[in-house]
């Protein structure tokens, strides 16, 4: 009886481990996809925090300005800079 009731619990704890392990490979595999899908999202939200831990809140701040600050010149310029030279 003793070894019976040893098999059911090695039965259920085997059933246990591998329910487990199936959701935690089940969800580790639907991150990485949802990663992979979403990348254009997370990854400059990656290098932002990462710029952040580097360097500091403030200076990735100030980068960003600086960053917005040129983007919008540069959209200005492309935008009102005469197309023709020659009116």
């Amino acid at each position: 009886m003793l070894i019976f009731c040893l098999c059911l619990l090695a039965m259920f704890l085997f059933w246990l481990f591998g329910h487990i392990v199936g959701t935690i490979l089940y969800l580790s595999i639907l991150f990485v996809g949802h990663m992979i899908s979403y990348w254009y999202f997370y990854l400059p939200l990656i290098i932002l925090i990462s710029l952040a831990i580097a360097f500091g809140i403030k200076s990735v701040l100030a980068m960003l300005v600086l960053i917005i600050l040129i983007l919008s010149l540069a959209l200005a310029l492309m935008i009102y800079w005469p197309r023709d030279h020659n009116s």
